[in-house]
């Protein structure tokens, strides 16, 4: 079995430090490391090669002293090392970075081809997908087991925001890897360096015409992210509960108030929204996009898979609802609708399967796309993405070369908003030429709401003591109507599933109100939270760092502070 594994050398992000003067890296002062999510795709495939046999070649592409991340794959057990380097890919985007990497996979045609599910300094999960449509591979992204039947059949799970699924696949496929995978093996420091047997290619070896100057999207600016939080901190919990309250109050007035109008129907240009599955994100995104159609004389047409009646008020003129659509189904539509009607701007929700089909599409139409965007504009008639990279440090301004202009954009960015007009509707039925059915599907106990639905998160740190005490969290989660996440050691302690981790290897959340429990405050987790509304931070130690990253802060312990809000609470 050939195993092709692809990897990256990222700063480490909890060390970046930033020049204030030009607001980039001070990259000579940050040490270099494999993306975590890699090392587990590397250990995959050495995993895999110890179970059934053959060869796992490791490649990564930048410049000459990323070998070392070539270097320690070998030390693990890699069996062949390939470094692509080549100025003419200097500047590569995604999208280009996927056409050099499918050219590697058609040239070594490997059975398997892992990559990790992003790199966290840019967090895209764009590069597995569009590598595999490049390459003509069947893939699933975000991947926590493999799981052979025979020598050409295996079981995926596949981790995804509510739950997991099983799918069947056979050989050859690409998977992205999550971090629930496994955990990559200690390489005892007596393994020898193997740097000499790490091969060099140039962009002539690798076969792909493509240089990183044709890049689809350009990074017009970078700006650097500060806390804008300064903690008022608290006396009582009394206080806590009379804030939460006033919060409350005024999203329920909020609530009351959130019409917008609709752009007419059949202007000459036009913007598609994009839903699977994702009613929520569809709303805000078509609240925003019709906003910025009335500024810019465009209207917006909706393209998705859930019944009508769930997505009443959405502010489209038009709702194409898709049959029987698989992801690969529902992206072959998007394609070809695409190419016959020509919409300026085409819009997805950063969920699992909405990254999966935005680069199906960018790769099939070698279309620039943004992932993860936090605000988008339209100025003089181009779309202005602004992503978050760097752990949410910095915040890039993105434009794109290419039309349609496409981006991805978090769920609860946006404000949800409503139309008072009806959307004309057509249904389209759509047969897959990759069809595929879950072979067992598992969700995440009902107790814990998904944290892209919940505008109240209760997050938990080890100061919560205790697994026992996290009954009680769920308790007042239940009263506030809100979702219960946390940090990963606790999702390492197996207290919360690992879909309910927040910061750097979770998710990163925007929700109306967000209370830390016992959480300290480590820079992995706080870039979870800084798209957050109001955040409250509950710790004994007036020290911690997690109140430089809250709005009201309070001194004390955990659970006796959920224990009287939740009286409180009992008795309001």
């Amino acid at each position: 079995m050939n195993i092709l594994v692809f990897v990256k050398q990222i700063p480490e992000i909890s060390k970046i430090q930033f020049d204030p003067a030009t607001n980039r890296i001070k990259r000579d002062q940050v040490p270099l490391i494999i993306n975590p999510f890699d090392k587990r795709a590397v250990e995959e495939g050495i995993r895999q090669k110890e179970k059934h046999g053959g060869q796992v070649t490791v490649v990564t592409m930048g410049p000459p002293f990323a070998s070392d991340v070539l270097n320690s794959s070998l030390r693990m057990g890699a069996d062949r090392a390939i470094l692509i380097s080549d100025p003419l890919f200097a500047g590569a985007d995604t999208l280009v970075t996927a056409k050099v990497l499918s050219a590697v996979v058609r040239k070594l045609k490997p059975e398997i081809v892992l990559l990790g599910k992003y790199s966290l300094d840019g967090e895209t999960s764009q590069i597995p997908p569009e590598v595999a449509v490049m390459a003509g591979y069947p893939f699933k992204t975000s991947v926590s087991k493999i799981e052979f039947i025979d020598e050409r059949v295996a079981n995926v799970e596949q981790e995804l925001e509510s739950g997991f699924a099983t799918y069947r696949m056979e050989v050859p496929f690409l998977l992205s890897v999550s971090e629930k995978i496994n955990r990559a093996r200690f390489v005892n420091p007596s393994v020898p360096d193997m740097s000499s047997r790490i091969e060099r290619w140039s962009a002539q070896d690798t076969g792909a015409s493509v240089r990183g100057s044709d890049s689809p999207t350009v990074v017009e600016s970078t700006e650097r992210i500060e806390s804008f939080r300064k903690v008022k901190m608290l006396s009582s919990t009394k206080e806590v509960a009379e804030i939460i309250e006033g919060i409350e109050m005024n999203e329920t007035k909020g609530m009351q108030d959130m019409f917008g109008d609709v752009p007419a129907p059949g202007l000459r240009e036009h913007a598609v929204v994009v839903s699977f599955h994702d009613r929520k994100t569809a709303m805000e995104i078509s609240g925003k996009m019709s906003d910025l159609g009335l500024k810019n004389s465009f209207s917006v047409v909706v393209i998705g898979n859930n019944d009508p009646e769930e997505i009443e008020g959405i502010r489209c003129s038009k709702y194409i609802m898709l049959n029987g659509s698989s992801v690969k189904g529902f992206s072959e539509y998007l394609v070809k609708y695409i190419r016959e009607k020509h919409p300026k701007y085409v819009v997805f929700s950063s969920t699992i399967s909405g990254r999966e089909i935005s680069s199906y599409v960018a790769a099939s139409l070698s279309l620039g796309l943004t992932a993860d965007c936090i605000d988008l504009d339209i100025q003089d008639g181009k779309l202005v993405q602004f992503k978050p990279a760097f752990g949410g440090g910095m915040v890039a301004r993105i434009t794109s070369k290419t039309m349609p202009a496409m981006a991805s954009v978090r769920q609860g960015i946006f404000q949800l908003t409503k139309s008072r007009h009806e959307f004309s509707i057509e249904e389209v039925d759509l047969n897959s030429s990759w069809p595929e059915t879950a072979l067992t599907s598992e969700s995440v106990p009902h107790d814990f709401v998904p944290l892209s639905d919940a505008r109240v998160v209760l997050g938990i740190g080890k100061g919560l003591g205790r697994k026992e005490n996290v009954s009680k969290v769920l308790e007042l989660a239940g009263k506030l109507k809100a979702s219960v996440g946390g940090t990963r050691p606790i999702v390492d302690l197996n207290w919360i599933p690992r879909q309910q981790q927040v910061g750097l290897t979770g998710f990163s959340i925007s929700p109306k109100l967000y209370i830390a429990l016992g959480i300290s405050g480590h820079d992995n987790h706080v870039v979870g939270i800084r798209y957050a509304g109001t955040v409250i931070a509950v710790n004994k130690d007036p020290g911690a760092p997690i109140f430089r990253y809250a709005d009201f802060g309070y001194v004390g312990d955990a659970e006796q502070f959920v224990d009287e809000l939740m009286g409180l609470l009992r008795a309001s």
